[in-house]
């Protein structure tokens, strides 16, 4: 047959949903299309037609019937003289084009694959370069699908090859950049990004060629083995926008530990890299007259947090570290604290943090530094009663252990103002369900009778007399 003759012939309505079958197994097959297709409530004329190509007489449908071809008969059938043909062969006839079984799918994937990261090894000359060793060896790895980075990179391949390309180009670029530089001051990351993209954002975190970036630096740099332990691709998502999602859900009690640990050794990857990262934006509110000799609040840097020394620590004389969640009410402790002590020694003041929501690592840093100045000193925290309020402290609570005190977050301050409550959703009753909180065991069980959620300010003249308290006012 001609095939011309063939398409008419096989053309024919009573094939129609048969073929559409073959080509679905045959796709989805390793080696190619193999049993039975079974046609559900077969309609007379499909009867008739695979009747006719089989060979064979069956009775009439009975309606709701189901009947199963053999692919091995049909596959004799086909190849005899007159048609002539594979089952791939048939289908590409049919279909216009190849129709790759899924073994030839990924044989096809893995040469483009290997295509693409060789192509992007030649434009960045990386195989040419006696001090790119690193980069060679990574490089290779990311074919075998062994280097770490490789499912970063995959993540965009799948998706879009040409996107690859790019963004494996411009990773090798900026990882040629720092090399270059090994012995020179470290660069920072928005300028290294505008150095070898033209945007200054390229690297950043959120971004899959930033996350590639910070993969291959830490294995050329030789610390990913370091660093594995406490970082996998598995844990950093490809899809940021679920990943967000995931972080803003996470209230379990080690969120906030594991949180500042991913940042932590995010950090600690472009510091021993060579690369300076954001120490600016992560910020912390500070109250603290004794460290600064003013009765004013601080903001400080991440930056500046590091660079407290243990004598500037050791002008604390205060064993208490006071931290709330919300700006406003870390305000009124300030103004009460001063106004309280008037024209008293700048030694006398309140240590008060304020965490702003999820504490950022620029607390947790300054927050470790002040507990591990010495044996005695607590941290007593005082955060919203809901379920975000409560994820905080119980993360802080599991990071810190014996030094943590939950201030005023308990059945008996949160039935005192459950009537100026907000309503629980059906997801908040059902995760309260779920938790437990240490300090104080009948505290959820209060909230899912009262069924409504407070804000800390409500008692903001509470925790403004514990704080004054303290000093004997």
């Amino acid at each position: 047959m001609k095939e011309e003759e063939i398409r008419s012939y096989f053309g024919k309505p009573g094939f129609e949903r048969f073929l559409r079958r073959l080509e679905q197994k045959q796709a989805a097959s390793k080696d190619g299309a193999r049993g039975y297709i079974t046609l559900d409530n077969i309609s007379e004329l499909e009867r008739d037609t695979l009747d006719t190509f089989y060979r064979v007489y069956s009775p009439p449908v009975v309606q709701g019937e189901n009947r199963s071809y053999s692919l091995k008969t049909f596959k004799v059938l086909l190849a005899e003289e007159g048609i002539g043909l594979t089952v791939r062969e048939l289908l590409a006839l049919m279909h216009g084009e190849p129709v790759l079984t899924r073994g030839e799918r990924e044989l096809r994937m893995n040469n483009e694959w290997q295509t693409l990261i060789l192509a992007s090894m030649e434009e960045a000359e990386v195989a040419n370069a006696s001090d790119n060793g690193g980069m060679l060896t990574w490089a290779q790895g990311l074919i075998e699908a062994t280097a770490p980075g490789s499912r970063t990179l995959r993540t965009v391949f799948a998706r879009s090859q040409s996107e690859a390309r790019q963004c494996l180009d411009y990773c090798l670029q900026a990882l040629k950049i720092v090399a270059s530089r090994a012995a020179g001051r470290p660069i920072r990351l928005p300028i290294l990004a505008a150095q070898a993209t033209g945007d200054a954002h390229a690297l950043d975190w959120k971004q899959p060629l930033g996350r590639l970036f910070w993969w291959g630096l830490t294995f050329v740099t030789g610390n990913s083995g370091q660093l594995a332990s406490g970082l996998t691709e598995e844990e950093f998502g490809f899809d940021q926008e679920k990943e967000q999602a995931r972080l803003r859900e996470q209230e379990q009690a080690d969120a906030l530990d594991e949180g500042v640990s991913q940042a932590w050794f995010i950090r600690e990857g472009y510091r021993r890299g060579g690369v300076a990262d954001d120490d600016l934006s992560s910020q912390v509110l500070l109250y603290a007259p004794q460290l600064f000799g003013v009765s004013e609040e601080r903001v400080l840097t991440l930056r500046q947090v590091e660079r407290l020394s243990v004598a500037q620590l050791g002008r604390l004389k205060d064993s208490r570290i006071y931290m709330v969640e919300n700006p406003s009410v870390f305000a009124e402790l300030v103004d009460a604290d001063h106004r309280s002590r008037k024209h008293a020694e700048a030694e006398e003041g309140a240590v008060i943090i304020c965490g702003n929501g999820r504490p950022t690592t620029a607390v947790i840093k300054l927050v470790d530094a002040l507990l591990n100045r010495q044996e005695d000193v607590t941290l007593h925290y005082s955060g919203d009663l809901d379920l975000a309020g409560l994820g905080i402290a119980q993360g802080l609570q599991t990071r810190y252990r014996q030094a943590f005190r939950a201030w005023r977050m308990d059945r008996e301050i949160y039935l005192r103002y459950a009537h100026k409550g907000m309503p629980l959703t059906e997801i908040e009753r059902a995760r309260l369900l779920e938790s437990s909180y240490d300090w104080d065991a009948s505290l959820a069980e209060a909230m899912l009778e009262q069924g409504v959620k407070l804000h800390q300010e409500l008692w903001v003249a509470e925790l403004v007399g514990d704080v004054k308290g303290s000093f004997g006012e």
